[in-house]
């Protein structure tokens, strides 16, 4: 698609910058079947097997189609103390609400809120995309490149199954419609969210234009162009201000991992979990609920817990600290391993949720009064912020900064020789 040249965004540099390392590379072209990564720290620049404008289109469509279905129908019932219990998706997180409010929003904005901006975002990006409204495709952009990461359909289908192996000794469970809808959402979310590009619709509204290959080239962090550095310091396309580097990103980063340590500790030494049962009261933290799982005959579940809830966060904190470290100092890691490192460290961040979804969910099939009752404790609120805090501390690291540091190390060398 073309634009006029009037236009300030309608120019594109041949080369570009990797947004991983900010290696200048020649842009090429990938075959239906192709992926291309960058040479030097492995990030993907492209991939030829991405679905159609329109594709993208139907799928959010049909999210939305069954958007209402799938959170106003129960996803299950359970026959628990001759009462016949349903819960939908926000049913524990309205019971949540008045006690424990940030649990209750973490699992709304997580579980309903996020694929459904999502899902918005990326139809209105394509509408103005269509109609080449800048005014509200910059938003739209930003919106998808923000709340992707916390799109968890996946993370919550997955404790539901948790949650129901949990109470299947104490009631009959029956599935409902709004499963199947719930299910159906979550699948054509994960294809949407592997090949969405914010890049590639900012590449729509452009055509290369060859530039002088030895002028100075800085890429934008919000659209991804690659252009020349002028004295204007705002993108030519987005009219976002230009940064060599994210602002402030070690200190950011450093800032979270240090706070969600500190809530690291109530998180494990506080109950998360609270469960009355004929009058006696039965408070679990994260360990001993892993341990009373294990002595229910239940290992796999235990497993699962045990690594979404202690390994995920722990390994997140000292994964992100070791490249910080590694920022100052000398390590034997190579900058390609921290790489995979921080890639790893992403990609497992949003699976230390699913405690919080379990306690969700049992919260609404449990809540019988004063016969049986469940409800988190102290830790779940600590535990939350954990959860956020190292999913921010991810996106606040410019992993640019890891190279930045092996080409200093580089020249101090050669000058040493």
């Amino acid at each position: 698609m073309t634009q006029s040249p009037d236009k300030p965004w309608a120019t594109s540099p041949p080369l570009t910058r990797c947004s991983g390392c900010d290696l200048v590379l020649q842009p090429c072209q990938t075959g239906s079947d192709h992926l291309a990564i960058c040479p030097r720290c492995a990030t993907k620049l492209a991939h030829g097997r991405r679905l159609s404008f329109n594709g993208e289109i139907a799928l959010a469509l049909t999210i939305l189609v069954l958007f209402l279905p799938a959170h106003l129908l129960p996803l299950l019932s359970i026959d628990l103390l001759g009462k016949t219990i349903t819960t939908s998706v926000l049913t524990g997180a309205e019971i949540l609400w008045s006690s424990f409010p940030f649990v209750a929003s973490l699992v709304i904005f997580c579980a309903s809120f996020a694929p459904l901006l999502f899902t918005c975002a990326l139809l209105v990006l394509h509408l103005s995309r269509r109609r080449q409204s800048i005014r509200w495709f910059r938003p739209a952009v930003r919106v998808i490149a923000h709340s992707r990461h916390w799109v968890m359909a996946d993370v919550l289908m997955v404790s539901l199954a948790i949650a129901c192996f949990k109470i299947q000794d104490y009631a009959t469970l029956h599935f409902s419609v709004g499963l199947a809808c719930y299910a159906t959402i979550q699948i054509l979310l994960s294809v949407l969210l592997v090949r969405v590009n914010t890049q590639r619709y900012w590449d729509a509204f452009t055509q290369p234009t060859p530039l002088p290959n030895h002028t100075p080239l800085m890429r934008c962090d919000h659209c991804g162009l690659t252009q020349t550095v002028k004295q204007d310091t705002r993108c030519h396309r987005c009219h976002q201000v230009l940064h060599p580097r994210l602002i402030r990103s070690e200190q950011k980063t450093w800032a979270c991992l240090i706070t969600a340590t500190i809530f690291l500790f109530p998180a494990n030494l506080f109950p998360i979990s609270i469960l009355f049962s004929n009058g006696i009261r039965l408070e679990d933290t994260i360990f001993s609920g892993v341990a009373s799982l294990i002595n229910n005959g239940m290992p796999g579940i235990a497993a699962i817990i045990f690594t979404a809830s202690i390994v995920v966060p722990v390994a997140k904190i000292l994964g992100l600290s070791l490249i910080l470290i590694s920022l100052r100092c000398t390590t034997a890691i190579t900058p390609r391993q921290h790489m995979w490192l921080y890639r790893g460290v992403k990609w497992i961040g949003k699976w230390s949720m699913m405690d919080l979804f379990v306690i969700a969910f049992m919260v609404a099939l449990v809540d019988r009064g004063r016969i049986m009752d469940f409800m988190p404790g102290p830790g779940a609120i600590a535990f939350g912020l954990v959860v956020v805090l190292t999913m921010l501390a991810t996106e606040f690291l410019d992993t640019r900064l890891i190279w930045d540091h092996h080409e200093r190390q580089t020249r101090h060398t050669l000058t040493d020789r």
